[in-house]
Formats: C-alpha cells, structure tokens, sequence
C-alpha cells in the first residue's frame, strides 16, 4: 500500500508516492526524476526526527507525518549551478570618479554634477566657476584654446589653460574636483586674492573675481575678426548723452562706451529701488559735476545711457556693497558694508525700456514675431484639443476612459530653433532668461559665504512644474526648485542678512526664429510697434 506526501521544491509542488518498504535511497531517485536534483544536493526539512538520512527507515518518518503536512526540498538542479562570472566583477569603490560618472550617464541616472573643494575662503571663486560653466560658447571656446609655446607663455594664458582644466573635470566626474593649480594661477595673477590675514586666507569680492577672469580671457580667446570671445559673449554697448543742466544753450555731448556688466542701483534709504528694473535705470541715470565751456566754470550735468546692442549674455551686478567711512565720535574704522535691501527679479528679464530707440525699433519686429508664434503654437493646441473632443464623441462608449479623459496626441511644437535655410530668420526680442546666480550671505563683504546657482531644466508642463535649479555649495551639490529660492526661507531678492541673497545674475537672450514677412496690415503693425514703446 502506498502513502502519498506533498512535497515543495522552490513555488513547485509534488505529490510523491511511496511504497511500503521503500528505502530512503528510492525515494531520493524519485524525486530526481521529478526536480532534476541529484540524490547527493537533496536536504529534506519537515520528516520527523530532523535531517532525512540514507540509513533512515522511511516508513516510520512517513507514519510519524502529521495529516496535510508538507516536506520541504531544498537543492539545486542539474544545469542550475553557479557559474563564473565572464566578465571580471568591478565594485563602486574601485571605480574612478571619470569611470562613474561614464557608468550614470549611460544609464542616464540622474545626479548632481559635480563639486568644488574649498581651498581657504575660495568660495566665491568656486560660485563664480560653476556659474561661468553655464555658458555653453565659453565652455566650447575654452575646450578649443590652445596656449601659445612656453617661451611666449604668460601668465594669462597659464590662468586661461588652467580655467579650461577646471571646466572639463567639472564635466568628466562627479566628485568634487580640487583646483589647486587654478588657485596658484588665479593668486599669482592678481595678488589681491592672496592676501591673509590671521593665518589664512582672506574672503574675496566675487564680481572682483569675476571681471578679472573676463578681463584676462578678453586678451588670451581671440577671434578671427580681431575681437574676443569675451566681449562676443557679454559686451555691449551703451549710447550716453551728457547734457548740461544750467546751460540750455551748451549743445548735449554724445558718446558710445563698451561696457561687459549691466549694474543695477538698490537706490537710498528715502528713496529705495525695489524692483530690478528700477535699478538698472536709475544706472542709466547720473549726476556728474564738469567744467562747462560755455560758463567757464563747473557745473551740473546730467549723464543719461541707453542699450544700444544687445549680447547674448547680460551679467548684471546687484551694487549690494559700498563703503562706510570711519566715525571717530562712534569710535568705528572704515569699512565694506552690505546692502539686504530686498530688489525683485523674475526668471526672465526684459531690457526694452532701457534700450536705444533704434534698438527698440528692431525689437519691436521681434516682439510682433514672438507674439506670431506664440499665437500659432496655441492655435494648433486648440486645432489638437478640438479633433481630441471630436474623437472622443464618435469613440464607442466601452473605448472611453473611466473618468471620460481621452487620450491626445500633443500639438506639434512651432519651430523656434531651426537653423536651416527655409525661410527663418533670426530676431531679438529684448528678453533674456535667467540661468545663474552667485549669491552672497553675510552683513559684510569682507566676510560671509558665497554659493552659485545654475538653472538645470525649465519648467514644461505636468512633468516639470516650476523651473529646476542646482545649488553649487562648495563640494556640496542639490537640486532646487525656483519657488524655494524666492520663498520665505530662502529670498535671493534679499531683505535678510542672515540668508543668501543674489549677487550677480547671468540672464540669457531669448530670440525667435520666424519667417521674413510680417503677417497683419501696416496699421497692425504700427501700432504694435507703439505698444512695444509704451
């Protein structure tokens, strides 16, 4: 007579017959031929007694099972064996910081680039770094620069092939990089960022060290037409007018000045600027005293600039920082102030009011042109949403969705970046985007901690709500959304000390890619020409 057991090998089960009198050694045979488990890799747990031995007798284990228990099988199959690995095993400890970074981008896993190793109070070089690495033309120039011989070499360009260094590690890993031989470079060729004080290192101006980093690339990145990449990137030019203000017969003197940083004033205690382009206005704007030929004396005159040509980077310095002279009465020495006056900026920057009413006259075909595409962008959106409704009303009922959604296919994107010659031309706008920050925390200029912020993805739709940023705290890296920079924890607009607040901002211009022609009459177009001016 036989007795029937349940039997689990892995998620399998078995029922296995065993006859009266059977041995241990049958049984083991019976269950190869079931589970291809060979009788010398077979542990049974379950049987009476603990571990199933050949010298059991099998029948009394099998008595002694208690109504529906199951024996348990554990061993591996024939073929089902560990094999060596054909390949040699690599762990993540072993690789290198260019090797890993490699491995991610592969597998397109998303981390925070890479860091930079403070060296002594050198973070505000370390933001203004990470923020120039933002701008792609510099990046690609810099990765072509080609220092001159040694004996013609300077130190210009020993500082240029050194930045050149520090922007590819930046992109070739994901640790923190240490800049050492940059620093050595950066101090011998302006002694100022050297200077200590107690022991170590002194904190720096990080728009001192940006504008002597552009000053130097200005003579070392030059251009085929005689110019430089430096001024290709950030130069541009200012129409000013000087006008004598007690002399209405004295004629207004013009004049055309190269500038690279657009400064924007935070005004007075009695009359604050809150706004950003209030600021660069009231820049625009000066009081100067002059001698006036025509009295023959000195005397008031009135310096009034506008934009007369736009490049395709603005860096704009918030004047946070002046001077505050001794008071022997209070007992305190001269020193470096900072301004936490709160001044509001956006992601975006229009510059139309402070252009040139030439310039504003070019921008205005632009800004007709943006407002075209935009128009016909949404048209095709509602053309997609119209056909999606009409799709969904003749659908049958059971291909509807649950909660009465359809699904659409999205409206073909207007073709704002072509470059090919079918017609598109290329148009200023006069609005610029915001892609990095250098911020500043502290109440002195002479202290505190700088950080850079560089825009990582702009907001696009349900997936990307608001514009991503990435936070470059030293060797520290995060992600950020644009709504925590400006919220109440942390305002980069400034109106508290105690957090960081923006420096200098680096807005980047926003053109249009259109046909030649205008659409709309002539009186459409005058008239949006005018409303541009307003």
């Amino acid at each position: 007579m036989a007795t029937t057991i349940k039997l689990k090998w892995g998620k399998n089960e078995y029922d296995v017959a065993i006859e009266e009198g059977s041995t241990v050694e049958v049984f083991k045979t019976q269950v190869w031929t079931l589970t291809q488990v060979p009788p010398d890799r077979q542990k049974y747990m379950g049987f009476p007694g603990g571990t199933l031995k050949d010298t059991d007798d099998l029948s009394a284990k099998v008595a002694k099972l208690k109504a529906g228990a199951k024996i348990m099988l554990v061993g591996t199959a024939e073929g089902g064996e560990l094999k060596a690995p054909t390949e040699k095993v690599v762990f993540e400890e072993d690789l290198t910081p260019e090797e890993k970074a490699k491995i991610l981008k592969e597998k397109k896993v998303e981390v925070p680039p890479a860091g930079i190793k403070n060296l002594g109070n050198t973070c505000y070089m370390n933001a203004c770094l990470q923020c120039l690495n933002r701008v792609t033309e510099l990046r690609e120039t810099l990765d072509k620069y080609s220092p001159p011989a040694a004996e013609g070499r300077d130190i210009d360009a020993v500082l240029t092939s050194q930045l050149r260094g520090v922007l590819q590690s930046l992109r070739d890993t994901t640790d923190s990089i240490v800049p050492l031989q940059f620093v050595m470079a950066l101090r011998q060729r302006f002694p100022r960022f050297a200077e200590m004080q107690n022991g170590g290192y002194m904190q720096q101006d990080a728009d001192e060290c940006l504008r002597g980093l552009l000053t130097v690339m200005s003579g070392t990145l030059n251009t085929e037409n005689g110019g430089n990449k430096i001024d290709d990137l950030f130069g541009f030019r200012l129409k000013s007018t000087l006008k004598c203000l007690e002399c209405d017969e004295e004629p207004p003197q013009e004049s055309v000045e190269d500038q690279r940083v657009l400064m924007c004033h935070l005004g007075t205690q009695t009359e604050p600027v809150s706004h950003i382009h209030q600021g660069v206005s009231l820049s625009f704007k000066e009081h100067i005293p002059k001698n006036s030929p025509t009295l023959g004396r000195n005397a008031q005159y009135e310096k009034t600039s506008a934009i007369a040509s736009l490049p395709p980077y603005f860096i704009v310095q918030f004047a946070r920082f002046g001077y505050k002279g001794a008071n022997d009465w209070a007992g305190t020495a001269a020193n470096k102030v900072k301004l936490v006056r709160r001044c509001a900026f956006s992601a975006n920057f229009d510059v139309f009011d402070s252009c040139s009413d030439e310039l504003k006259k070019k921008l205005s075909v632009g800004r007709l042109k943006k407002k075209e595409v935009e128009d016909a962008q949404l048209e095709k959106e509602r053309q997609a949403l119209k056909a999606g409704k009409s799709m969904s009303s003749s659908a049958k009922p059971d291909a509807a969705k649950k909660d009465g959604d359809v699904e659409m296919k999205p409206a073909e994107d207007v073709d704002m970046e072509k470059t090919d010659s079918g017609g598109l031309e290329e148009y200023d706008t006069g609005y610029y985007e915001l892609v990095a920050i250098v911020s500043h925390k502290g109440r002195t200029a002479d202290g505190g901690h700088y950080v850079g912020w560089v825009k990582h993805k702009s907001q696009l739709g349900k997936d990307n709500k608001e514009d991503q940023w990435i936070l470059f705290d030293d060797e520290t890296v995060s992600f950020e959304k644009w709504n925590d920079m400006v919220g109440l924890s942390t305002d980069l607009q400034g109106g508290k000390a105690d957090t960081q607040i923006a420096y200098i901002n680096i807005y980047k211009k926003v053109t249009v890619r259109a046909p030649g022609h205008v659409l709309g009459t002539a009186e459409e177009k005058k008239e949006a020409a005018a409303g541009s001016s307003t």
